[in-house]
């Protein structure tokens, strides 16, 4: 028997053909399978292997998860809700997450579904667990509440059985918030979310804990706190130049630097005349002039747990209840804050 030929998708049925075995015989030793007794001799699964080789043959996972309870497949969700934003911090979570799956032996992947024509973001075979960035459908969490799938949440919130991995966002806030004032900062400006961003809990945690924390401190929140962000010189025209903020809290690094980029535009010198702190150290945040102070939690950190806190359900299911992990943030101090001017 010559060298097979690939004319077109290799079957099971044609490696059996090839090799002169059963399909069965193929499909145990092409995944594995030695279970019950099961033996073969050492030249034709060599045999086997290396006619599926030479046919380029893949395995039929959908088939595959017919027949086993297992897949050792961890589907990733929420991607719609992501592109087309810049800058966001997910590639490196998931980068993280997928590093973490890997290392324990279970293959990863991410659906991209049409929204439109079906409610579920759920794959179409089976997957053993999830991880969602940020959120995804309701219906895709009812679904997998109803069959009972592990799944975990990054920076967002999770159904009664499902687990969440957060940022701090109380705690980053007031971490924010006493870096400027330990410099003498006393006009703190808050530059809220734009119209664009998603509802999110951080919105509401990170805008209330800058008004109580002003308030705890005597001090007056500057108008425009409680506006969607529109446009960097008119917030910075209202906060600084008119109601002499020396200091502005920014929502997440794609308004600090808009703001930085407004500054220029106004002649307002950051940080002389305003120092700048913003949420998410991203990669443009240290590469900018000046570089940015921030708050945040590692992104490869949120991966990470939010990994092992999947993997942990999926190897002990009994042992495992539904968590949020709260991870507390950093300050990170670069030279867009200092101590203000004196008068």
């Amino acid at each position: 028997m010559g060298e097979p030929k690939n004319n077109g998708v290799p079957t099971v049925k044609e490696i059996a053909s090839h090799c002169g075995v059963s399909k069965a015989t193929v499909s145990r030793v092409l995944n594995g399978n030695y279970k019950h007794g099961f033996s073969v001799r050492k030249e034709v699964r060599q045999r086997i292997t290396n006619v599926a080789d030479a046919l380029g043959y893949l395995p039929n996972l959908a088939a595959k998860n017919l027949a086993q309870r297992q897949t050792n497949v961890v589907g990733i969700l929420g991607c719609n809700a992501l592109f087309g934003w810049p800058g966001n911090l997910y590639h490196v979570i998931i980068d993280a997450c997928v590093r973490s799956l890997h290392s324990h032996d279970y293959d990863v992947c991410i659906t991209v579904p049409n929204l439109e024509k079906t409610d579920s973001e759920l794959p179409v075979w089976r997957i053993d667990g999830a991880i969602v960035l940020q959120e995804c459908s309701t219906q895709t969490i009812e679904h997998m509440e109803r069959i009972g799938l592990a799944y975990v949440v990054v920076n967002g919130v999770s159904g009664p059985n499902g687990s969440a991995v957060i940022p701090d966002d109380i705690q980053g806030t007031r971490r924010a918030l006493a870096h400027l004032m330990d410099l003498g900062h006393r006009r703190i400006a808050y530059a809220g979310p734009t119209s664009e961003h998603r509802k999110h809990r951080s919105i509401e945690d990170r805008h209330n804990t800058y008004l109580s924390e002003l308030d705890g401190h005597g001090l007056e929140a500057i108008d425009g706190h409680d506006k969607v962000f529109r446009s960097a010189p008119a917030f910075l025209a209202s906060a600084v130049l008119k109601n002499q903020a020396t200091a502005i809290l920014a929502y997440d690094h794609i308004e600090a630097v808009k703001i930085i980029h407004g500054a220029h535009m106004l002649d307002i010198q950051i940080p002389r005349q305003v120092s700048l702190i913003c949420f998410n150290d991203e990669y443009m945040c240290n590469i900018v002039t000046p570089p940015l102070t921030t708050v945040c939690v590692s992104s490869r950190q949120m991966g990470r747990v939010a990994a092992k806190m999947l993997l942990e359900h999926l190897q002990s299911p009994d042992d495992c209840r539904p968590e949020c992990v709260k991870l507390s943030q950093d300050l990170i101090v670069r030279s867009s804050t200092a101590k203000p001017l004196k008068k």
